[in-house]
């Protein structure tokens, strides 16, 4: 990819860091975590194979590739996110899919509630409310722990800290439990 030269390799290892970082930071762990992982591990293994192991071969070259390759993923997979993120068709039409989706949730749709706000989440993974709206319809359809699962992702990504305490409470309490009305 690039040459073996220190600043090129340098400016990729930080800003595949950063990337990772920006993913571990708003509650991605898994996608932060592994980039972490590999982006340490390969660089640690090109200098030892570099500067203990004097080898500027097929050791050196295959795990500085490996840095490379992950930092410019990484990078490439959060630009790709933010820009999904802001401009796709599906966050041109958050508004009116959040509120349909709350209808559905209103009128005891929960399937219907749950794949609306799951198609907003998976669309942009940042999003809040969606996750917290996503566990409170999976909620009343009786998957508790779906619901909690959702409840600690709206807890993780929410840097405003606009719904964490309601997100806490939620997963604290008891499942749902609706009874018919005589009427239903």
């Amino acid at each position: 990819m690039f040459a073996a030269s220190f600043l090129p390799n340098f400016v990729l290892f930080v800003a595949g860091q950063a990337a990772a970082w920006f993913y571990l930071r708003t509650g991605r762990l898994l996608l932060g975590g592994i980039a972490t992982a590999v982006l340490w591990i390969a660089a640690d293994w090109a200098v030892v194979a570099r500067f203990v192991f004097e080898d500027d071969g097929a050791h050196y070259r295959g795990a500085l590739a490996t840095m490379q390759v992950t930092a410019v993923a990484i990078v490439a997979l959060l630009g790709f996110e933010q820009w999904r993120r802001r401009y796709s068709r599906t966050a041109k039409q958050r508004t009116a899919l959040f509120e349909a989706g709350l209808a559905a949730y209103l009128q005891s749709a929960h399937d219907e509630a749950t794949r609306t706000f799951r198609r907003l989440v998976r669309n942009d993974p940042w999003d809040a409310a969606a996750w917290l709206a996503l566990g409170n319809a999976h909620r009343r359809a009786q998957h508790p722990g779906a619901a909690r699962r959702c409840y600690r992702q709206c807890m993780r990504v929410d840097s405003e800290r606009e719904y964490t305490d309601l997100a806490q409470r939620l997963t604290r309490r008891a499942p749902v439990v609706e009874t018919k009305s005589a009427a239903g």
